[in-house]
């Protein structure tokens, strides 16, 4: 992303939403089921199943990416609350370009996408790798050859997997990154297995699934993601799908309070910020309090992680930001409204930004002044700024 300003990244964050679209296509969104390709709406995650005619939830600021089986794909723009076939008539809709003037919604064909359709074809085989060192439910092809990956966790190598009622069997990885599916277990939809480490203890377990690959055609990814979803392997719909987000969903952040986007306190009352990325990322937060002074809150000290999962919302004052954040005393005829700028990075930034030695204390003049500088020098990163306004009563 071109570099910007602090001030200047609102702009750009609304300009991001609007990459990447192909094939716009007026019309209505059909009653189907569809996969969540990237949020930063809370409650909805990548890989996460929309069932036909579930209401969805965008709340103002936010934004969701949905992927239908047929490979068509829509965006919708928040505040939206209502089924996803209830979309506005034909005239409602229009270009990528309007979007950023502030139109809603749109949708595209991602079968005319044929340089996303070849990276998740080339997926497939790696999304069917089972990883026993996760747990819940996992999806197998039927028909297919099942291995299983190599645990990262080193605790469980050798891994043994028993299913009740069945011998069990012991996985080592002697020879490589991955091995076949133990004879000694069933490949059966619904079969759990529990999974120990070397000392015998049991970690975990796993569930398979096993969904039909018949009548899906080569690079029909789409329809298999929705499939994986609608299985509950979200985790591998997610990694089916990470080449679609890449090529049409930018890094984008939403931020919020518990009391919406346009929140009103009374002097001293709890603020909870609500924030959700649609990736990995870098996430660091500052505090404009009624005398102008920036003051950075999140990451919480300089030991604290700037790493936050994309998804996932994240709430402060938390675990992550154990500090609470309180609205502003008014001083006599004084606004004692506060603002909260957040900004998300597609690399840490922590060695360049000042103040990241020093949270909870207001910058200084000169050390403000840089922060702008170095956001503006910014070359070659993904950087987006969300930003939320604490009125006072």
């Amino acid at each position: 992303m071109a570099h910007r300003t602090l001030s200047g990244l609102v702009a750009a964050a609304l300009t991001l939403s609007a990459v990447g679209a192909v094939g716009v296509t007026p019309g209505r969104a059909a009653a189907e089921p569809a996969v969540v390709v990237a949020s930063t709406a809370p409650g909805y995650a990548q890989g996460q199943l929309v069932p036909d005619g579930a209401a969805v939830t965008v709340p103002d600021g936010a934004n969701a990416m949905f992927l239908f089986a047929n490979g068509r794909m829509l965006r919708v723009k928040g505040p939206f609350d209502g089924p996803l076939d209830r979309m506005p008539d034909a005239a409602g809709w229009t270009g990528v370009g309007s979007l950023v003037g502030g139109e809603r919604f749109f949708q595209t064909d991602l079968g005319a996408a044929r340089a996303v359709g070849t990276p998740m074809q080339k997926g497939e085989e790696q999304v069917f790798t089972l990883d026993p060192g996760r747990p819940g439910t996992q999806c197998v092809k039927s028909g297919g050859t099942v291995l299983l990956r190599k645990p990262a966790d080193p605790a469980l190598i050798p891994a043994t997997l028993r299913a009740e009622g069945r011998e069990a069997a012991t996985l080592r990885w002697d020879k490589g990154t991955a091995v076949p599916w133990p004879r000694e277990l069933p490949v059966a939809d619904g079969t759990a297995v529990s999974v120990a480490g070397p000392d015998g203890r049991v970690r975990h377990s796993l569930t398979l699934r096993v969904i039909a690959a018949e009548g899906i055609a080569a690079g029909q990814g789409a329809e298999l993601a929705v499939r994986l979803a609608g299985a509950g392997c979200a985790a591998q719909a997610a990694a089916l799908l990470d080449p679609v987000r890449d090529s049409v969903a930018p890094l984008n952040l939403y931020l919020a309070t518990d009391r919406g986007l346009y929140p009103t306190y009374r002097s001293g009352e709890a603020v909870t910020l609500v924030l959700q990325t649609n990736r990995d990322a870098h996430l660091y937060c500052y505090l404009r309090n009624t005398r102008g002074q920036l003051t950075p809150i999140y990451p919480p000290g300089p030991s604290a992680s700037s790493l936050v999962e994309g998804h996932r919302t994240l709430t402060l004052a938390g675990d992550r930001m154990p500090v609470p954040l309180r609205a502003a005393e008014r001083s006599g005829s004084l606004s004692a409204d506060q603002e909260v700028r957040c900004f998300a990075a597609g690399r840490d930034l922590g060695a360049d930004l000042p103040g990241r030695q020093d949270a909870f204390r207001p910058l200084t003049d000169e050390a403000a002044a840089r922060l702008e500088r170095t956001l503006a020098s910014l070359k070659q990163t993904e950087l987006v700024m969300a930003q939320v306004i604490l009125r006072v009563e």
